[in-house]
């Protein structure tokens, strides 16, 4: 009968309750709030990323007789990203003309430049003929805001955890 009353007075009891509560809602609002703020700033990276390579591209596209290399475009690109660390490292550029009616997309998993340092991906830098018509991709691999969190948008990783952000674009060489 004590053990029954005990029950039924720790039952009543509403002392303590908004501690309860709060135990209950923070962990789950503070999850919210870094899977949020985790996904914008992916976001961010990449639209500055998307950004940079359209601004880089127009310049491309209308000088006439341009003659750039790999690791020029790549620095114009890292000089408008100031969102990505180690931008010069890890940003790896695919340029080359699309022929033919039936053109098919090159894969996007080869893209990226491996960070462990011995994998480099056989992208082509062709720039190209005049009236010819380019494709350019941008691949650069990041690490998230809050790497314990294991939140954000699902894009591709590789085995360090790094991101995979995929940029691109096509474009006319003019005349």
């Amino acid at each position: 009968m004590a053990l029954h009353h005990t029950i039924r007075q720790f039952w009543r009891d509403e002392t303590a309750t908004a501690s309860l509560e709060f135990v209950i809602v923070f962990p789950i609002v503070m999850i919210l709030f870094t899977a949020v703020f985790e996904t914008a700033m992916i976001l961010t990276r990449q639209v500055m990323l998307e950004r940079a390579l359209d601004t880089t591209v127009r310049v491309m596209r209308v000088t006439p007789g341009l003659t750039a290399t790999h690791d020029q475009i790549a620095n114009v690109i890292c000089q408008q990203t100031v969102v990505i660390n180690d931008c010069d490292q890890l940003l790896t550029l695919d340029l080359r003309p699309i022929v033919g009616p039936n053109y098919f997309l090159p894969e996007q998993d080869s893209l990226c430049v491996d960070r462990d340092g011995w994998v480099r991906p056989a992208n082509t830098f062709d720039v190209g003929q005049v009236n010819q018509l380019m494709l350019i991709r941008a691949c650069v691999v990041v690490d998230r805001i809050l790497p314990f969190s294991g939140f954000g948008l699902n894009l591709t990783r590789d085995d360090t955890g790094g991101l995979h952000m995929i940029s691109a674009s096509i474009f006319v060489n003019e005349p």
